[in-house]
Order: structure tokens, then sequence, then C-alpha cells
């Protein structure tokens, strides 16, 4: 198959130069760069509003200190050192001058003039330059170098476009014009969507009718318009940014938190299984001061941890490696070499997963979150809710997988001891039908916070959204000051025990849902309080509660489970080992068990990938100081991690020893002496 490239994971390496490095730049330097690093693959600089290589574009500027054919240098030079290489298009932008050469192919804004971004005029979706232009320069680019392997669009979004042209054309598509205001209306939201895919589909039937085997990798950082699910099927790599700097992006706020390249692996996973995604990985800790070089363990964590589940990634690096802060190069170099060495163990990597988490895209666009891709200030949408779901399961040594409204299958989900809905706020008719399906057919399903609330596109319901928990959420009240009442503190098992020790109430606070007037026996974690008055001399509990914070129902084969409260977002926030007890009891309940044991707890991440070989597990140090940024975590004591496998010999795979390890039952222990910052583990049969 002509792409078939694109379903194993790279090594990619990007090189974002700036243009008077092309001044004497000898391609041979970039492409032995790239191999130091343990590169396979590069995304070389192209052409947008800066060409490297020579054209006579009207929409493009030739880099004005390159001579030659920097572009084709680079090609032929990576060609020889068996690299593939995707070519760097930003057709966003435009260089000054366009604005008197080709006004009517810019983006206005609401009053007329031209819309800039980092200084440069946006180029309009529906201008010719768009429409045309880009056609051509990517036909000339074919014709020019036939041996390269595809096209990564950076910043590739439509953006919000007042000229005259764009307001006919949404006023047609939508029965209203372009929306004035920062307000975002689902009409044009979805216009937007809907022509950048069907735009990228263009482009890559052009792409492929040239060249079957050149893919179309398209990227935005924050994904600015698009419909993830569409976009997937229109792309040959889904690309993802999951840099996370120490500061970010101050233009559009990413998110900062220590998941985010597993969650875009496996969101990319869920939409397109069958190819690596391409996660884009800065090594700066500062996003708008790109030369102050990434924490080693920061840089580690992220570029395992993506390894980890079954992605390529693309280091970036501003000018040469050689060049300016080069403090991460070391550990860009380790990983990059390690990576390689045991490349074979990073194909055909699945997760090991017993639970799925809902990730909703819908949610995030049309509830609380108003489609911040780090969620609502407040910490009350899905955004925060799933972060904290995410971690939970982390901390227990789950490795879960990730599924997303709108693509939910019943078949698919079956094999699922537990499925949780995280505050999934908007939900559709149809994906609810599916999750009634799943617990009807024995399966355990956990929603939390306001879930089905509103369908959707946010449009508040006025009849539940599941069979399986006929009711809504309804209004919500604040519970600072209270408590849970815990009907059965005996009755704890495994890591609950371990933490709630037969405690009768849990601290409450957040926000609080009563969907149901009925009380069932098996109902949980009543609600007392909340109190005004928490004054030691007053802090004196009734022996049970009001409304349950568990909710449990019985339906079909299996049980729905729903939590009113925001246990996943107060755990994001304050890591209340009990929210982690309480989760942890609900899975074992369902039968969906851990595969591995953390000993160090939340200070240890532990990812355990299924391989046709046997198993692969990551070791991640996170115990950075309280309150802080994972920058300098101390090493980790020597412990024994439990694992439940069938293999039996555990290997370092960077150091090739053979760990101390025994079976007892379905569990293989394994002995390390330390943790570092990083230990991977090949488990296998013999």
């Amino acid at each position: 198959m002509p792409l078939s490239w694109t379903k194993t994971p790279l090594r990619f390496f990007q090189h974002l130069l700036r243009e008077e490095d092309a001044r004497g730049l000898d391609a041979e330097t970039l492409v032995k760069e790239a191999r130091s690093v343990g590169a396979n693959a590069i995304v070389a600089m192209g052409g947008g509003f800066s060409a490297w290589y020579p054209t006579g574009s009207v929409m493009q500027a030739v880099n004005p200190h390159m001579s030659g054919d920097f572009l084709g240098e680079v090609l032929a030079a990576a060609k020889a050192a068996n690299l593939r290489v995707l070519v760097r298009l930003d057709i966003s932008k435009g260089r000054a001058g366009l604005e008197s050469d080709r006004p009517e192919d810019l983006v206005r804004d609401v009053k007329g003039g031209f819309a800039t971004i980092w200084d440069m005029p946006q180029i309009c979706a529906t201008g010719a330059l768009w429409q045309d232009e880009v056609f051509a320069n990517i036909d000339d680019l074919l014709v020019r170098y036939p041996d390269l392997d595809g096209f990564f669009f950076n910043y590739l979004h439509v953006a919000k476009c007042h000229c005259p042209r764009c307001q006919a054309i949404v006023l047609e598509a939508t029965g209203a014009p372009v929306p004035a205001g920062p307000e975002r209306d689902p009409s044009y939201e979805r216009w937007r969507q809907v022509f950048l895919a069907e735009y990228v589909g263009r482009i890559r039937d052009a792409v492929h009718r040239r060249n079957p085997g050149a893919a179309i990798v398209p990227y935005h950082h924050v994904h600015d318009g698009w419909d993830v699910a569409r976009m997937a099927e229109v792309s040959d790599i889904i690309s993802s940014q999951v840099s996370n700097p120490l500061i970010p992006n101050p233009l559009d706020p990413q998110p900062i938190w220590n998941h985010w390249a597993a969650e875009e692996a496996l969101t990319a996973l869920a939409l397109k299984p069958e190819a690596a995604p391409l996660l884009i990985q800065t090594t700066s800790e500062v996003f708008a001061s790109r030369q102050s070089a990434m924490p080693d363990a920061r840089l580690a964590h992220n570029l395992l941890q993506a390894a980890a589940h079954g992605a390529s990634t693309a280091p970036a690096t501003n000018g040469l490696l050689s060049a300016g802060d080069a403090r991460f190069r070391p550990m860009l170099e380790r990983i990059g070499r390690f990576l390689e060495q045991h490349a074979d163990w990073y194909r055909d990597l699945r997760p090991e997963a017993s639970v799925a988490v809902i990730r909703s895209e819908q949610s995030r666009l049309w509830g609380e979150d108003a489609g911040r891709m780090a969620g609502a200030p407040s910490g009350n949408g899905h955004v925060a809710e799933f972060r904290g779901v995410f971690e939970m399961l982390a901390d227990l040594g789950h490795t879960p997988e990730l599924r997303l409204t709108g693509a939910l299958e019943q078949s698919d989900l079956a094999r699922f001891d537990a499925i949780i809905a995280p505050a999934v706020q908007c939900l559709s008719d149809a994906d609810a039908a599916v999750l009634d399906g799943y617990v009807a057919a024995g399966g355990t399903l956990i929603v939390t916070s306001d879930t089905g609330r509103a369908d959707a596109t946010g449009t508040p319901r006025s009849a539940a959204a599941f069979a399986s928990l006929p009711a809504l959420p309804g209004a919500a009240r604040a519970i600072d000051g209270a408590y849970f009442h815990r009907t059965d503190p005996d009755g704890s098992t495994g890591a609950a025990e371990n933490i709630l020790q037969g405690a009768r109430t849990v601290a409450a606070t957040g926000l609080f849902w009563t969907p149901f007037e009925d009380r069932q026996p098996e109902d949980d974690l009543h609600l007392i309080g909340p109190f005004s008055n928490n004054a030691p001399e007053f802090t004196v509990l009734p022996d049970h509660g009001e409304a349950p914070g568990l909710i449990r129902r019985a339906h079909g084969a299996g049980q729905a489970v729903w939590l009113p409260w925001q246990i996943g977002a107060l755990y994001h926030r304050y890591a209340m080992p009990e929210y982690r007890a309480i989760l942890a009891g609900m899975l074992d309940r369902a039968g969906a068990h851990a595969r591995v044991d953390c000993p160090a707890g939340p200070a240890m991440e532990a990812i355990l990938g299924r391989h046709p070989d046997g198993h692969l597990l990551t070791l991640l140090n996170r115990a950075s100081a309280a309150g802080r940024p994972l920058v300098e975590p101390p090493a980790l004591a020597g412990m024994t991690i439990p694992v439940r496998t069938d293999a039996r010999i555990a290997t370092c795979l960077e150091t090739g020893r053979i760990l101390p390890s025994r079976r007892q039952g379905d569990w293989l222990q394994i002995d390390i002496d330390r943790l570092m910052l990083f230990r991977v583990i090949a488990l296998t049969f013999d």
C-alpha cells in the first residue's frame, strides 16, 4: 500500500529555521543533526508565507537569505540518509505587501481592516489564494520533488473573516452573517468546520492523484474551527500539539497538564487506529520565548508518554541544535537513540485497558468550557472533569483508552469492563442510546457531574438523555462545607481500603446536582450539610445524610452509576486521595481492575502497553515538589511493582539488564533499585 509507512510510529524531527539560517547552511548539517537525535523522518521548511525553494508564486515570498534550492538540497540529503520528509507549508498567513498586492484575498476584521496574526496578514479561506494558488503551489512542489513523502500544513484553520465575499457565502450557508462579536454561534462554527474539512479533502485528493504515497498532515495547535472526527477522515496522519511548556502560548492558551501527550495520542488512536499520530513537541520551556530550553524531566516525560501510547513525535527546535540555548540536547539525543534502538517495541503497541473514558468535543465546544482548550476558568466544564478522571485512573495504575462522542459504537465498547463519562454536558441521542446498549448488555457506565444536560449542540434537554439513568441533572447548588456519608465504610477493598481505612465521612465541595428524588438501597455517599458554621465547637455530624452522591441503577444485565458532583475537576485541582479511592472502589466492583499496582502512587506514572511479544511497561517519575510543575523530580527509592501479566521476564530496555522478578498468582512482581526520570521495561515470556 502506498501509505503503509504511516501505520507505524516514526521518529520525526523539525528544525524551525529562521530565514537568516539559510545563509551558507549545508543540508547535510541538518540531516546529521536529525540523525543525532535518532530521527528517521523530518519536517522540512517548505513554503507558505516564506518559501525555501525557487518559486514565482504570488502567495509566497522567497526567503531573501536563500541561494539556490534549499528545499531540494534538504530533500536530496535526507533521502540519501533514508529519512522520510514532510514539507512544511503555512498557508494561513502572508508577508507584508499583500495588503496592496492582493487585498481581496486577505481576512478582514469587523471594521473592514486587515486581520493579523503575529503581525502578519491572514489569508482568507474563500479567496483565490487559498482556492487556486495553494493548489498550484502544491502541484508545483510535487512535480519538482517527486520523492517527498507529504505535506505538513502548519496553523491550518479558517479564520473569521468579514469581507463581502465571506459574508455572502456564510449568509447563504447558514442564514445569518458572520458573527460580529466574540460570541460563538453553532451554525457559523459548523460552517467553518465543514468548509475546512472539505478543503483538506480536496487537497488530499489532488496530492494523491500526483503521488499516492504522499501523506497529508493538517495541524493547528488548538484545533481552532476543527471537527476532529471529520479532519481525521481527510488526513493521512493526525497531528496535534503536546508541547506542555512551562508558560503557554499567550495568544491561544493550551492545556498545561502532565497527560496531554497521552490524551492526544489516545484521541488519535480512537479516531484513526490504523495510523500513528504525529505529535509536535517543542524543545522550549516558554512558548513565546522560543530559545529557552525545556527542562530535561519535562521533555523526557512528554516524549516517552507519547511513545508509550503508540504515537510519533516531532521535537521542534528553533534554528540549529547547536545554536542558542541547547541544554535540552543531551536528553533529546538520549530519548531519540533509545526509541531508535527499541523501535520494534513501539510497533503494534496498544493500551492494556479495562476502562474507557469518554472525551467530548461537543461538550468542550458548547458546554461550560465554551471552546477553550484549557477549559473553563471556573473549572466547571468537561475539560477539568475529564482531566481529573484521567489523572485518577493513571494514579490507580490504569492505562485507559479514550472514546469520542459522535463516534461511539456498542460493538467497540463491549470489551471494556467500565466506561466513564466525565461531565459530558453535551450528548446526542445517538450516543446516549449506544451507552444505554452497553449497560443493558452487562457493562458498567459511570457518569459524573451534569452529564447529559444538553444535546450535542448545547441546547438544554427537557427529557433525560439515558434510559439507564432516567433523569436530568437538574439545577446545581454549592456544597462547600458539606460531607459525604458512606453507608458501608468497611466494605472497601484494594486501593479504596488503603486510603479510606473505614472512614465514615468524606469532605464534599464544589457543585452538586440532585437528579433523582427517589432513593435506592444501593445509593451511597449521602450528603450532609453544607454547614455555614464549621467552627470546631459545632462540627458534630449526624449519622446519616440526605441526597446521594453515588447513585446506582440497574439496567438490563448491567448498571449505570451517577456521581452528581465534580469528582474529576476537584481531583484535578486538589488531588483529594479519598476521591481516587471512591473511583477505585467503583471500578473494583465493576471488575475493571488495574493492571499495575503503583507503589509510589501519584509520584509515579505507569503505562502498560500490549505488544505481540508481551507487554511494555513505561515508568515515569512525577515526584515534583507539591504545587509545582514537573521540572526536577527527585529520584524514587527502590520498590516492587506488581504487574498483572502472563509474562515471566522483565528486562530494562535502556541497560539490557534482566530485573529481579517473581510470580505471585496473576502478578509478576518486579524489583527496581530506583527510578530517576524514567524506566522502560519489556515483559516477555522467555
